[in-house]
């Protein structure tokens, strides 16, 4: 788990790193600044080389020690080379090796240096011969320049041998490599990148817990850089503080993060440092009368402390020299920068939080001023500055506790609809303390929503707000919304539905836009005639209500929903597209994540893949960094790996997402993982995997009440894979309550992919022929789902196949390709091209052997039962296996029983 969390971020890196090392020679340097990830993707180069059965010789080079001569040669040979491995060149050559490894006592004499390379090449030559070869070179920029010239004279020789480098040069902003010239040809060259924050914040979030706090980790990722030493240094630099950080305070910089700044700053006169302190103090990059101050930002924009300026963005270097000169100023001075800061600048957001930090006493005009400021925030769309503004306005408000407690409960809700969890929780916390019923009422309905997947309080939280509620029917409202929203999540739909009427009845508008927000996914499965007049109700309730509400987001979504079911896709696409620039312009960030799930949803079921690709991977990025559990958002990055990326990946993602559902009891975002894994068996040709995982999927999903087939397109998948596993009566009876749900919910536009199941029952009943004929017959021009019209020219194909009318079938797994091209669907097309190679490879049938053999395989011989029971050795089988997975464009024993057109097979395309 630890090395997983280093890698964390990385995996995109390491395939890059990987292919550059493939061909078996080569080298690759990571370049990149201290503490940014470069030893560890090194260390895990160098153990899935060592896994390969390659020899991985490893030097670590580090400052203090670069004048001893040779040094890095001797941590290469010197501990990893047995006496035997040395006999492998010519004796002198052993002699001077020895020698320059301290091996054995010196005679006084110079060692010819040539003498030196050309062992040390001929070494590395022999080894090669033997088995494939990793130097593992790290912190290069502090190689002791004997060994340097020794190793670039070999890495000049050795093109076409099996050695290969890898190595790792510290690297700062700006500048260039100087170590290139260790590596063999060819060369590659990459920069290990910053991380991005969300990935800082699952580090965090391993290594110290929750107890560190979502904002203070915000806090950290942005000082950091992105940087996961310096993240960690900072953090526990943090967890050291006797109090809390508060938002004005500065973070506390360590000795050893300070010491690989620090000399920047060293050099600057006063004047310099005074004008960064106002540089450090603003959100924004601004610098008051930069005209006077030019002078002295010159000398800190030579000693890289700042960068721009001079009619660009000026702005730190690095977000930690931030840190550092805010912290090293005095409370004082930092108090007379934010009362100047007030005083110059124009925004009222800007001006309101400066004369806070200016000032920590409580005023009441101050207050109100902040809490103006928030409510401006909300509509610039900025929630997180929102919540700021409107803890500040709370902490500075005099003699009122009741009205204190309002301004941190909107805190509390600006907090949470910018995803930042934890704050929300604290200032909830704080509203029970001191605020009248309201409040109270509000901040324990908050609570609620925030609980996410652990329910076990919320009962607790309902009965508190009911009391707290009292008469007042507003509040009662409120309180029963929540507690139908509960038994609706619970399963209890009876007591959740009639909380909600109670709701309806008593509540203002805003309440009933939330009813009906509520009450749609249940009628869409039971009452689905009362779906579109509902929404469209609420719609109009919403018109005069002002403003982006949660509620108002899932109407919206609800109606896209709509659309899309009914295969109104263009619209759908339309729709969806303007919630979400409704959305991202709130600055709504909870909203977002469902958002582009829904994005990615519909622009899948447009043929839209690259789309649904790029809002599924941020999508999951949101929702695995400000949801409760990842799951969600680990399902929505498999998804978007299944559209535009690789299907290996997808199947770790859902695995992931299947064990952090299962463990959080999230039974649907369960289900969802277990569908999206049995896509992944069926790209795969693993059918009964496939219909065990698919099979999950429905399960779990009707166990909810979710019997809508346009919902997750499971059916048809479920029952084509049921067929090729041969469990034909199970692929007839889930395709008969599917057909009956169409019929029930008017979903003809999953219609096409039941079609395609039934062909393949009837293909596996005996009946190719007669099945693919069938299927063209229903195989319209277009579709309101693109990939299912293409999904049923790929089975097409696969029949024709089977029907042996090859030139049909080429011509079906064409126009599949073509539409899976036109798509950008990445695991299909790449799916439907390996059909066609296989289909064009030559037809030579499989000989009486290979017959036999096939048969054992699918009763699941191994290779030594096999040969004992047709009398032939273990090579024989093992030769006869290679050319029937080579045939059939197939990896493995389970891809040969599905792909092996035998009579009577009962195996998939």
């Amino acid at each position: 788990m630890a090395e997983e969390m280093a890698l964390l971020g990385r995996a995109e890196l390491l395939d890059r790193c990987r292919a550059a090392l493939a061909d078996g020679g080569g080298g690759l340097l990571l370049t990149g600044p201290a503490g940014i990830g470069k030893s560890v993707v090194l260390d895990q180069l160098a153990v899935e080389a060592a896994q390969s059965g390659a020899l991985v010789l490893r030097a670590n080079s580090s400052a203090g020690e670069a004048a001893l001569p040779h040094l890095a040669l001797y941590d290469l040979f010197a501990r990893h080379l047995a006496a035997a491995e040395r006999e492998l060149i010519a004796p002198h050559l052993r002699a001077v090796l020895d020698a320059v490894l301290l091996r054995a006592p010196g005679d006084g004499r110079v060692t010819d240096q040539l003498a030196i390379r050309v062992a040390v090449l001929e070494l590395l030559r022999a080894l090669a011969e033997r088995q494939p070869v990793l130097l593992v070179l790290d912190d290069v920029h502090c190689l002791d320049p004997a060994s340097g010239e020794v190793l670039a004279f070999a890495a000049r020789r050795l093109g076409g041998e099996r050695v290969r480098v890898a190595a790792a040069e510290r690297v700062a902003d700006g500048e260039e490599s100087r170590c290139a010239e260790l590596l063999p040809e060819p060369r590659t060259e990459l920069v290990v990148a910053p991380l991005p924050s969300e990935v800082i914040g699952t580090l965090l979030r391993d290594r110290f817990g929750p107890g560190l706090g979502e904002q203070l980790s915000g806090r950290i990722g942005i000082a950091s850089g992105g940087n996961p030493f310096y993240a960690l240094e900072l953090a526990r630099a943090a967890r050291r503080c006797d109090q809390p950080l508060g938002e004005e305070q500065p973070l506390p910089v360590p000795r050893r993060l300070r010491e690989l700044l620090a000399d920047r700053l060293a050099v600057l006169p006063a004047e310099a440092v005074e004008a960064l302190l106002f540089l450090a103090a603003v959100a924004r990059p601004y610098l008051p009368h930069p005209a006077e101050r030019e002078r002295a930002l010159a000398v800190a924009r030579s000693a890289g402390v700042v960068t721009g300026g001079a009619g660009s963005e000026l702005r730190f270097a690095h977000p930690l020299l931030r840190e550092i000169v805010y912290a090293d100023a005095g409370e004082e001075q930092r108090r007379a920068c934010h009362a100047r800061l007030a005083e110059v600048l124009d925004d009222p957001l800007e001006r309101a939080r400066h004369r806070a930090l200016a000032n920590p006493a409580r005023h009441a005009e101050l207050a109100a001023e902040l809490a103006e400021a928030a409510r401006i925030a909300v509509h610039r769309g900025a929630p997180a500055r929102a919540a700021e503004l409107s803890r500040l306005a709370a902490d500075r408000t005099p003699d009122d506790p009741a009205l204190a407690a309002e301004r941190r409960l909107a805190a509390a809700r600006h907090a949470h609809d910018a995803g930042q969890a934890e704050p929300a929780r604290q200032d909830c916390r704080a509203v029970l303390l001191g605020g009248g019923p309201a409040s109270r009422v509000g901040a324990r309905l908050l609570l609620i929503e925030l609980a996410g997947s652990d329910r076990s309080g919320v009962p607790a939280l309902l009965d508190a707000a009911w009391r707290d509620a009292g008469t007042d029917p507003r509040l009662r409202a409120a309180v029963q919304l929540a507690r139908g929203e509960h038994a609706l999540s619970t399963g209890r739909t009876g007591a959740g539905l009639a909380a909600l009427a109670e709701a309806e009845r008593v509540g203002e508008v805003d309440q009933q836009i939330e009813v009906i927000a509520l009450r749609t996914p249940i009628d869409i499965q039971l009452h689905p005639e009362r779906v579109l007049p509902a929404l469209r109700r609420a719609t109009v309730l919403a018109a005069g209500s002002g403003g982006l509400t949660a509620a108002l987001v899932q109407i919206r979504c609800c109606l896209v929903v709509q659309l899309l079911r009914r295969g109104e896709v263009a619209e759908a696409i339309e729709a969806v597209n303007e919630l979400r620039a409704d959305v991202e312009g709130a600055g709504r960030l909870t909203d977002l994540g469902h958002v582009l799930h829904l994005v990615a949803s519909v622009h899948e079921r447009a043929g839209r893949c690259e789309q649904a690709h790029q809002a599924g991977l941020l999508g999951g990025r949101l929702r695995r960094e400000l949801g409760p559990t990842p799951t969600s958002g680990l399902v929505l990055s498999a998804a978007a790996e299944l559209n535009g990326g690789r299907v290996e990946r997808a199947a770790e993602l859902a695995d992931a997402a299947l064990s952090s559902g299962r463990a959080a009891g999230d039974a649907e975002w369960s289900g969802y993982a277990l569908g999206l894994r049995g896509r992944c068996d069926l790209l795969a040709q693993r059918h009964q995997q496939a219909a065990e995982h698919l099979g999950g999927c429905r399960e779990l999903l009707r166990g909810l009440g979710y019997t809508d087939p346009a919902l997750f397109l499971v059916d048809a998948d479920l029952a084509e894979a049921l067929a090729w596993a041969g469990e034909p009566g199970a692929a007839r009876r889930v395709l008969g309550e599917a057909r009956r749900e169409v019929a029930r919910l008017d979903r003809q536009v999953v219609a096409l992919g039941l079609d395609r199941a039934e062909a393949v029952l009837a293909a596996v009943a005996g009946d190719p022929r007669g099945a693919a004929d069938r299927l063209r017959a229903v195989l319209p021009s277009t579709h309101p789902y693109p990939l299912e019209l293409a999904r049923a020219q790929l089975t097409l194909g696969e029949l024709e196949r089977r029907a042996r009318r090859r030139a049909a079938a080429r011509g079906e797994l064409l126009a599949a390709a073509e539409a899976f091209a036109a798509a950008h669907c990445l695991p299909w097309l790449a799916h439907t091209r390996r059909r066609l190679a296989r289909l064009d490879a030559p037809a030579t049938e499989p000989s009486e052997l290979e017959r036999q053999i096939v048969q054992q395989v699918r009763a699941g011989a191994t290779n030594r039962q096999i040969a004992a029971a047709l009398h032939v050795s273990v090579k024989s089988v093992e030769g006869s296996l290679t050319r029937l997975f080579r045939r059939y464009g197939v990896r493995d024993r389970a891809g040969l029983t599905a792909a092996a057109g035998l009579p009577g097979d009962a195996g998939g395309p």
